[in-house]
């Protein structure tokens, strides 16, 4: 855990979480407009981009979602923001998975593609080397994107873990004090049975 240790050494992750937060937003909006758009990709066929335009749509949410949260939400919007994380990233790798290995194992499927759709002002050679090269562009961004995101999204785990740890703590000092007759009810609801009880509001 020392990496994450010299992370927080460096960057405060409350401040940090809202922009990183705000970056997803601009970077899935940016990319939404270029995949919707076909300034990227153009010479792939319409099942092949609109998958990334929908991922970018969901980056854009989850960025925006994310701002909120971390600026305005309570502990629980933090949480669903880093599960919001986790399942764009973990889709991003599947749909990464399967995009690179479509460019690159079939490849007289996606040229013939490439032909119907820009012919005549690209031949077969133009569509090839595009296809390759967006295969390689492929590679390098979803690593890269893979790297980061499970990272930031660790750092920005851990540090709502250990919000919920210290409210945690903090509810059973309240409830204890209250216990010993030093504080007023709390009304927390508490996790636990007591003696084979099930677990109940405090009254």
């Amino acid at each position: 855990m020392g990496i994450f240790d010299k992370f927080f050494g460096f960057i405060n992750p409350k401040t940090f979480a809202p922009i990183l937060a705000g970056c997803y937003a601009v970077i899935g909006l940016v990319f939404m407009i270029l995949s919707f758009g076909r300034w990227i990709m153009p010479h792939a066929e319409n099942d092949l981009s609109i998958p990334w335009g929908v991922l970018c749509i969901l980056l854009l949410i989850t960025g925006v979602y994310g701002v909120w949260a971390t600026t305005k939400g309570s502990t629980w919007h933090h949480r669903q923001f880093v599960s919001a994380c986790w399942g764009f990233f973990l889709m991003l790798l599947c749909w990464g998975v399967v995009y690179i290995a479509v460019e690159i194992h079939h490849k007289e499927k996606v040229n013939a593609g490439c032909l119907a759709r820009n012919a005549p002002a690209w031949d077969l050679q133009k569509c090839d080397d595009r296809r390759k090269t967006a295969s390689i562009v492929a590679i390098i961004l979803v690593t890269i994107g893979l790297l980061f995101g499970f990272y930031f999204t660790l750092v920005l785990g851990r540090w709502v873990s250990s919000i919920e740890w210290a409210e945690h703590l903090d509810e059973e000092k309240r409830l204890a004090d209250w216990r010993a007759g030093k504080a007023a009810n709390p009304h927390i609801k508490e996790h636990f049975a007591v003696e084979g009880r099930p677990s109940q509001e405090t009254s």
